[in-house]
């Protein structure tokens, strides 16, 4: 019994190490915009742990995941899960994607996240500022700070990427539209130069 449950445990060591692996070896390849945008998530992920606001001189205070703040730290995880998945997933968000039939690309989905996240902290700024009428001496935490800025980061990173496609496909149309032109003047180079060597062979009747 202890043998077969060590193999369990055995396996489930084994596939956790994989992913881990699978997971580093992918961020290391990350382009530029992509590791802005994993330091966005990572401040993101920080921000749930830390304390949103607090009352000084009681111990009342709330974190992302208290009803003062509308628990938006499940909504938070949620957004950066999938945030996670389109950076490192390979093949795996693409078969997704055409499954679920989503038109959108990665960037634009990635700019939408770190947009809703910015004004969804904004609105919880606010309503926090709100508990001033009944707690005048109400501060404001760090986790505020701290998604503010990796929603800014995240959505900073997804523009370096749409701008980064963007010069891809710019510079894929020209190199197809070079390579167009040069097959046109091929099309053309044996009659041109037929007639290139049909004039050097005339001669003057005189």
């Amino acid at each position: 019994m202890d043998y077969i449950g060590n193999s369990k445990n055995r396996k489930l060591k084994n596939k956790i190490r994989h992913l881990f692996v699978h997971m580093s070896f992918n961020f290391l390849h990350l382009s530029g915009s992509a590791r802005i945008i994993s330091v966005g998530i990572f401040l993101s992920f920080v921000s749930l742990f830390l304390n949103w606001f607090s009352i000084i001189d009681t111990p009342l205070s709330g974190n992302a995941f208290s009803i003062n703040v509308w628990y938006v730290g499940y909504i938070i995880i949620l957004i950066n899960s999938v945030l996670c998945f389109l950076l490192l997933a390979d093949t795996s968000k693409e078969k997704l994607k055409t499954k679920a039939s989503l038109p959108f690309s990665d960037h634009t989905i990635i700019i939408v996240s770190g947009i809703t996240l910015f004004l969804l902290t904004l609105v919880i700024f606010n309503s926090v500022r709100g508990f001033v009428l009944f707690y005048p001496n109400i501060v404001i935490g760090n986790g505020i700070i701290f998604q503010c800025i990796g929603s800014i980061f995240i959505t900073l990173g997804g523009l370096l990427s749409y701008h980064r496609k963007k010069q891809e496909f710019l510079s894929t149309m020209y190199v197809e539209n070079t390579g167009a032109d040069d097959s046109l003047f091929a099309e053309y180079e044996d009659i041109l130069g037929k007639n290139k060597r049909d004039k050097e062979n005339m001669t003057l009747p005189l």
